[in-house]
């Protein structure tokens, strides 16, 4: 064994020849410098190991498949109610000509109107100081909190 300033293991192990170990270095001497190669090898997996891994991903994609199959059929009955009941809603719908005007025989019946949307005052939120002329006005309050617990 020599010691050589290029290589990083000291003192640098030149062999010749591979090693028969399951992992193999081999140092050559290419011109001036040392060239450290690293050979590794494994074992092929036999058929029973390779049939044990394909066939657990297979198991998995079939309850995928089959479940699919559950989401998918659920989605159109659920989209055909929702059709059925819009159907019947535009059949039962009675369209109104004013809207200056309640009639009581249209009372807990569904409705369709058209018109100008207006208030007579202002709505106003006294907490932050705003007045807006419009319909409706909402406040949505969000509070974040940071509870810290101590022991000692």
């Amino acid at each position: 064994q020599e010691e050589h300033p290029w290589c990083p293991v000291a003192p640098c192990p030149r062999v010749k020849k591979p090693r028969p170990a399951r992992m193999t270095k081999t140092f050559s001497d290419s011109g001036d410098k040392a060239e450290h190669v690293k050979i590794t090898s494994r074992q092929k997996p036999g058929f029973l190991g390779r049939l044990s891994e394909t066939s657990g991903g297979m198991l998995i994609g079939l309850v995928v498949f089959s479940l699919s199959f559950y989401v998918h059929f659920t989605n159109e009955g659920r989209a055909v109610k929702t059709a059925a009941s819009l159907d019947e809603g535009l059949s039962i719908v009675v369209s109104l000509d004013t809207v200056n005007r309640v009639e009581p025989q249209n009372e807990g019946r569904l409705v369709h109107l058209s018109g100008v949307l207006s208030t007579s005052k202002p709505l106003n939120d006294p907490n932050y100081g705003i007045s807006i002329e419009c319909v409706k006005l909402k406040r949505q309050v969000e509070m974040y909190q940071w509870i810290e617990y101590e022991d000692s």
